[in-house]
């Protein structure tokens, strides 16, 4: 492990991009090609940041003898299917690529810690043209889902960094749960999907409300 090196991860639904919109209408469409009512697109929201598998769960009607991994691999053909066609629709937030890249100016490592899936991440990053921008790209496609701590183990283990010297920064409790568990600083970001309220109760180090306060927290961080 090398003293000199800092990561900071990064979530990517809900952190980098706002997918909120394509994740309710890929469930929907989901639903429907599993032969389900349309779910309530409040109750998919909510849910966004979960393994897909676990957030089906939680807004399933009861009574129908499908399955959320059915659901699931339902819900991966239709968004993969979008990519294919170049259809995502998932606009970068505002500032994010300009923070990324000043990260990486000062020497940052830079990575990706998902619970979304290896198809979705690589249509998404490729759609943006940051396919070759990260050190490192994790996905619950390869890794346990967060809030478990492997994605960042794993990450700083391939990378040669302390734990002293990473950061996860993300939108979601799972995120907060990562670092968290990790043993690492975590950094809530309050334009996400979850609200500032549960980011603080799931343990976050910092809060930030946008990519120009993140910036400048960075700059703060293991000097």
């Amino acid at each position: 492990m090398s003293k000199d090196l800092k990561l900071a991860l990064f979530d990517y639904d809900g952190t980098i991009v706002d997918s909120a919109i394509m994740i309710v209408e890929g469930a929907i469409a989901a639903f429907r090609m599993c032969g389900l009512p349309d779910p309530n697109p409040k109750k998919v929201r909510e849910n966004i940041g979960k393994p897909l598998a676990t957030a089906l769960d939680e807004y399933m009607p009861s009574g129908y003898e499908v399955t959320p991994e059915q659901i699931s691999d339902a819900y991966r053909l239709w968004y993969a299917e979008q990519g294919r066609l170049g259809l995502q629709n998932e606009p970068l937030y505002p500032g994010v690529i300009d923070l990324l890249q000043e990260l990486k100016a000062n020497g940052w490592l830079v990575g990706i810690a998902t619970n979304k899936s290896r198809i979705g991440l690589t249509n998404g990053l490729a759609k943006h043209y940051l396919t070759d921008f990260f050190d490192i790209t994790l996905s619950t496609d390869e890794n346990i889902p967060k809030p478990n701590p492997a994605m960042a183990i794993k990450a700083m283990n391939d990378l040669g960094v302390d734990n002293k010297f990473c950061v996860m920064i993300g939108d979601t409790i799972n995120d907060i749960g990562l670092g968290v568990n990790a043993g690492i600083v975590s950094i809530g970001v309050t334009w996400g999907y979850n609200s500032r309220e549960l980011l603080t109760s799931a343990g976050a180090t910092h809060l930030v409300n946008n990519a120009n306060d993140l910036s400048k927290l960075m700059k703060t961080l293991f000097v």
